[in-house]
Parts: C-alpha cells; structure tokens; sequence
C-alpha cells in the first residue's frame, strides 16, 4: 500500500473518530477495574486495532490508516486508567478524599495527558530511531494492520497467533485450569531461595519480538535480584512467623528489594537521558528548521508543527500552573496567595523538567519490553521521591499540615504519572504508525482526543468501583465484603513512598544499593559494548530487579527461543531471505499472541466487573493447584513448539 497515495487513503474520518471515542471510554472502564484489583493494566492498542479491523468490515470504504487511528486514539483510555488507579487512590486510603472528585480528578489526568501527547512530539525522532528499541507491542499492532492490508498469505500466522494466545488466557486467568506462574521457593536457616516462572502467552510472545540482547540484560537483573539479593536480604530482614514462602518472599520484595530496583532505575534513567542528549537535541533542530524548510515531507514524517507544538505547551503549562494552585486551596492548606503562587511555579517547573525527563525514560522501558510491562509504578516513585524531597525544603511541615502536603505531593504526581503513562502509549502507537506509513500528526491529535473523552469519564468510574467495592481496605458503606475491596497495591505503595520522605522514613539504604549497582552495571557495560560489541542497558538491569520474575521470565524464554531459531534457519537455509521470511512468519505469530492475549484480558474484565470477582469464571479449586502448574509448563512448552513450527 502506497502510504502517499490519497486515493486510496482513509484517515481522519468521522466513523474512525466516533469508534476511537467509544473504545478509549470502553478501554479506561475495563483497564481501571484491573489496575485496581490485581496492579496491572492490559494493553488497550492491540485489541482495539483487531476490534478496528472487525467493525471497519462493515463499510464499504475503510482503510489501514483508519484503524491505526482508531487504536491510537483508544490506548488513551488504558493510559489514563493506569494514571489514576496507580496513585490517585492513595487519597481515598489517606482519609484525605471520601469520593473521586470529578473535576480535580479529570483535570489532573486531562492536562497530564496532553502534555504528554505534547512530549511524544520530540520524542519520536529520537527514540523510534534507536535499533536497540523493538517496542513490541507497536511492533505486533503494526504488523497487525499490515498483515490486514496484505492479504491471507500473512493473514494465517497472525489469525494462529490470536486463537492461540486467547485460548490459553481464558484457560489461565479465566476457568485457571492452567496456572499462570509457578512459585518455587526454599528456605534454609531462615535464607529464602528459588525462582517464580510465569507462562503468560503475551510475555512470551513480547520477549520474541524484543530478541536476546535486551532479554539478555533483563536475565542478569533478574539474577542479581532475585537470585543473589534476596538471600541476602532474607538473611537480614527476616520475616517472622511467616511459613509461607511466596507470602515472605512478596514481602521482603515490596519493604526493601523493589527499591533496589529503584535505584538502579534512578541511576538508569540517568545515564539514558545522558545517551539520549545529543539525539534529542538534533530532533529538536530537525524541527525548528522545518519552521523555515518550505520542503513537502512524506505523510509518514509530518508531526504537529513545531508552532502548534510550543503553543500546546505554553497553553497546557498555563492550566498546570493553576490547577495547582488550586490543589493547595483545594486541600484547605492556609497559605499566603503569594506563597501559594510561587509553589506553584515551582510545581510547574518540576512538571515541565521531571515531566519530560520520566516520559523519555518511560518511553525507552516501553521499547524494551511493552506498555504491558512497563514499570510506570517504578517511575513514579521516582517522582514522588524527587518532589517530596523539595516540598521537604519548600513547606513548614508540622502535625497538621503534614498530611495534606503528602495529598499535594500525591495530586502533584498524578500529573507526571499522566504525562509518563500518555508519552509512552504514543510511542508504540508512532511506532505501529511508522510501519504502515500513517501520519504522525493525526495520530498525535487523535490521541489528544481520546485523553480528553477518557478524562471526562474516568472519575465517575473510579467512584462507581469504589462505591461498588471499596479500595485499599476503605469502604464508603458499613457491612461492606473485605475480601471483594480492590486493593490499589500501587496506591497505596506511593502513599508509604510520599509520606516515608516527608517524615525521612523511607528506605534510603535500599534506593542507595540500587545506585550502586546501577553504576557497576554502566561500567559492565562500557567495557563489554568496547570488547565484544555486547550491551546491558542498565534500565533493563534495573528492570530485571524491580519486577517479579513470574512476569519477566517469559519474556527472557522467548528472546532467547528467537536467538536459537535464527541461528538454527540461518544453517538450515543457504539463501538469507528464505530464512529471514521464515523468521517474519515466526514474528507474526507472536504478534498475533500478544492481540489474543491481550484482547481476552480485556473480554475477562468484563465478567469480573459484572460478578465482583478475579475468580469469577474459576472451575476448579486450590487443590487442583499442583495440576494446573504443571499444564502451566505444558503450556510454555506449546508456545514455543507453535512458534518454532510456524518456520516449517
């Protein structure tokens, strides 16, 4: 398909534009629920490209470049559901709020929305021109819509690919016939040891399309993590009248190894945003010079211009300046207005500069291993930690007035984590875009669109979830069911975090060991990219300590199948291009797993709303456990058989 070619292009029409509404309204209401219930949101794009290309068979006349923007424009919907779930509730378990205040509420995530829509701008140039950067989920939607366009040659893997991942997540999450992660944990004179190993089909699918250089790096986090770090800390934290290993070991994560993870995170994000200075840089000059450059660019290099661009920044950075000003008057701290006035310039500078910093690296870790698996939670610590620290110098702080600085520091952050969350969902939707040929700038307004139709309904579904089942242990009704209450794990992580700085509390030795390592691991890397040509993306390290290995060890598992299938082709097939199709169909399999999976998570979100239950559709009880593990393994094992065969 010719992407210059008008006649044949359908792009912003009124029924992409009435769809992509509808879907980001639909995505933020499913995707809330599980953000609330299990600390996770499942991509939004995928699904919403296949649902897309099923609606737009209905018109006569529709095109590729329609779906892309329905999908662009629905994956705010996620993004502003990850926004809210993973920090606003802190409010509500604070005693701060006793309901979601609709227009604070779609204030914060609306103007942080845009500014990140704002941000992805520069940040296109840069980051989807970075080879280590596979972006798997951008790569599976584009080859979703590409596959569409082409024909039923390429059409079948990808079709396999779908049946196949959905099949296994509706076993999984759904009946739980198979297990999704398998928890094997010693202990020996109170040292705790051992691995989780998870077999979700999107994870796997992800880690084929990443490949082995960046699993590779994840592997070593893991290692260092899980395998040396939480020994050594069992040894010295240990957790008494725990006999339940996976309960100590979640435990000894969440108090102190997680922020390890975040130093090394901290010190990652550093050194990235170093690499990334001079490629930045020349973005920004590519795009004042097209101000003056009166060359017609392609459709597929046209981003919003660089006037409407800066006048979107200026517009948005106005109504950040108020709206916090008028978060402090909100939280009825008595301050004098010009005090007031001038934590809120400095509030919007921290906006601006912390705001586009976090969202490049957010938008390198979505590179690395997908929106899915992207340590949003992570990155906002950060920001919390960064901002806690200067309202610690910018406020008097006493009894009364200590929690209400932590409510700001909360809101404050709220922003950034709208603005991380937006930047990075437009990435792998650039980068979904770039592969078809679609034009940036439609993408970048429609995704503005669907921030704003998703913040206009994302608060009265917060308050509906919390009326219906309460969050992180508090209930707007007595007699309420504790066990149905959603448990906003990440919430209630950055209330500790704000509230841990603010009265120095926080676990400083655990961030300062993350820094170190963090170092170490940068100058690993140097000396290997130097010697071998070998890379360890120190975020990536990092991102192997943060997160449980349940959730990354897939992604490790299909990297390295894909590095022994190429190897293995490239023997078996003389011809280079016979052996790099081979290896296409492979990747389009995987594709077609990653929108399977994806879109039966967000069909099983919508039984579990209805019934007030993650175990809704559950079959079988816990003593069927030791069975289901072991088809978890049976069913990893079938992944990689149905990948491998796919090249036959």
């Amino acid at each position: 398909m010719d992407p210059n070619n008008q006649a044949a292009r359908l792009e912003f029409t009124f029924k992409a534009f009435i769809f992509s509404m509808l879907l980001a309204v639909l995505l933020a209401a499913s995707n809330a629920y599980l953000a609330l219930k299990i600390g996770t949101t499942i991509s939004a794009s995928i699904p919403a490209a296949v649902l897309a290309i099923g609606l737009f068979r209905f018109f006569k006349r529709s095109s590729v470049f329609e779906c892309n923007l329905v999908q662009t424009a629905a994956s705010s919907g996620e993004g502003v559901a990850a926004a809210v779930a993973f920090i606003l509730p802190a409010l509500i378990i604070l005693h701060l709020w006793t309901h979601f205040h609709y227009l604070v509420t779609a204030l914060i995530v609306g103007l942080g929305g845009l500014m990140g829509v704002l941000f992805s701008v520069p940040l296109r140039q840069v980051l989807l021109n970075l080879p280590e950067l596979r972006f798997p989920e951008g790569t599976a939607i584009g080859n979703v819509l590409r596959a569409t366009s082409e024909g039923k040659g390429l059409l079948k893997y990808l079709l396999h690919g779908v049946l196949t991942g959905g099949v296994i997540t509706f076993l999984q999450d759904g009946l739980q016939l198979i297990a999704d992660s398998v928890e094997m944990w010693g202990s020996s004179r109170n040292i705790l040891f051992g691995t989780a190993i998870g077999f979700s089909p999107a994870a796997f699918a992800a880690g084929f399309i990443i490949g082995p250089a960046v699993c590779l790096s994840i592997l070593l986090g893991i290692v260092l993590g899980w395998g040396l770090l939480m020994p050594v800390l069992s040894h010295y934290y240990p957790v008494i009248g725990m006999t339940d290993h996976p309960d100590a070991v979640n435990l000894i994560w969440s108090e102190h190894l997680r922020f390890v993870g975040v130093g090394t995170m901290l010190i990652g994000g550093i050194w990235t945003l170093l690499q990334l200075l001079r490629p930045m840089i020349a973005g920004f000059g590519v795009a004042f010079s097209s101000l003056h450059d009166k060359k017609i660019l392609v459709n597929s290099e046209k981003n919003i211009s660089m006037v409407w661009l800066l006048c979107g920044i200026v517009a948005v950075s106005i109504g950040l300046f108020l709206l916090v000003a008028g978060l402090v008057l909100h939280l009825q701290l008595n301050f004098s207005m010009a005090f007031i006035l001038e934590a809120s310039l400095i509030s919007l500078i921290f906006l601006i500069v912390v705001g586009f910093l976090l969202a490049t690296v957010c938008g390198y870790l979505t590179g690395i291993v997908g929106s899915t698996n992207n340590p949003l939670s992570g990155i906002l610590i950060l920001s919390i930690l960064i901002l806690a620290s200067i309202y610690l110098l910018l406020f008097h702080l006493d009894s009364g007035s200590l929690n209400k600085i932590v409510g700001l520091v909360i809101m404050v952050a709220a922003v950034v984590a709208a603005i991380a969350s937006i930047s990075n969902e437009n990435m792998q939707d650039l980068k979904a875009g770039m592969m078809i040929g679609a034009t940036p700038w439609k993408q970048q307004v429609m995704l503005a669109l669907g921030v704003i139709a998703s913040s206009l309904v994302i608060g009265p579904i917060f308050q509906l979830l919390f009326q219906a089942y309460g969050m992180g242990g508090v209930f707007p009704h007595a007699g309420m069911d504790p066990t149905q209450s959603l448990s906003a794990p990440q919430a209630s992580l950055m209330a500790a975090v704000a509230e841990g700085v603010l009265t120095h509390n926080l676990n400083w030795i655990m961030v300062t060991l993350g820094v170190g390592i963090g170092v170490l691991i940068i100058v690993i890397d140097l000396i290997s990219r130097s010697l071998r040509g070998v890379r360890f993306p120190v975020l990536a390290v990092g991102l192997g300590i943060y997160l449980p290995p349940d959730v990354l060890t897939p992604i490790v598992i299909g990297g390295f199948l894909q590095f022994f299938l190429a190897r293995y082709l490239k023997k078996r097939h003389e011809d280079e291009k016979v052996g790099y199709k081979k290896l296409e169909q492979a990747t389009l399999l995987s594709c077609g797993m990653v929108a399977g999976s994806s879109l039966m998570g967000v069909f099983l979100a919508i039984p579990f709303i209805i019934m007030g239950s993650a175990n809704a559709l559950a079959v079988v009880g816990p003593s069927f456990g030791n069975i289901a593990s072991c088809l978890g393994f049976v069913s990893l094992f079938f992944l990689g058989y149905c990948v491998w065969r796919s090249t036959r």
